[in-house]
């Protein structure tokens, strides 16, 4: 299964962190390829949470939450319909969050395919990650600048300023 990560520590705390994160609704603020969120269940936050996301190029993808451990881990998967499979399949995206001290988070995404036939192994190996990678990096420098000490200032949802970054495709 071709799956890739990317880390950032970003100086705030991981309850803020979380609390970004867990608001499932406006992942916009952090999923800047998203133009908008809308839950689909009846619950909100927690694993069964279901929410459709619109690209800006008016695609729409359905979500359902697998994994919720405050303040620790967040995992979503795409809802597909019945029989509805390609060459590479996103399984998951998956968030864990670890307290690094004074005031700092280390957050991990972890993005996870399933390949199928050969082109679809060779685009896992080949292609895939390196799409993923870019995406992923595009969410943590957005997560990341929600506690810059400007934005901060406007949002007043957390602390701190810019991490520094370390990734990985394997």
């Amino acid at each position: 299964m071709p799956s890739v990560s990317v880390w950032r520590e970003i100086l705030a705390p991981v309850a803020d962190v979380w609390k970004v994160l867990s608001d499932v609704e406006n992942a916009r603020r952090w999923n800047r390829a998203w133009d908008n969120i809308q839950i689909t269940s009846s619950q909100r936050h927690g694993v069964g949470t279901t929410f459709r996301a619109r690209a800006e190029e008016g695609e729409s993808y359905e979500f359902r939450v697998t994994e919720w451990d405050p303040p620790a881990l967040i995992a979503f998967e795409p809802i597909r319909e019945e029989g509805e499979s390609y060459g590479i399949n996103l399984e998951s995206h998956v968030f864990r969050l670890r307290e690094r001290g004074e005031g700092r988070t280390l957050v991990e995404l972890t993005a996870n395919a399933s390949a199928r036939g050969l082109r679809g192994r060779l685009v896992g190996i080949f292609l895939w990650r390196g799409y993923q990678k870019q995406g992923l990096n595009q969410a943590l420098d957005s997560l990341e600048a929600i506690f810059e000490p400007g934005e901060r200032e406007r949002t007043a949802d957390g602390q701190g300023a810019k991490g520094n970054e370390t990734a990985t495709s394997d």
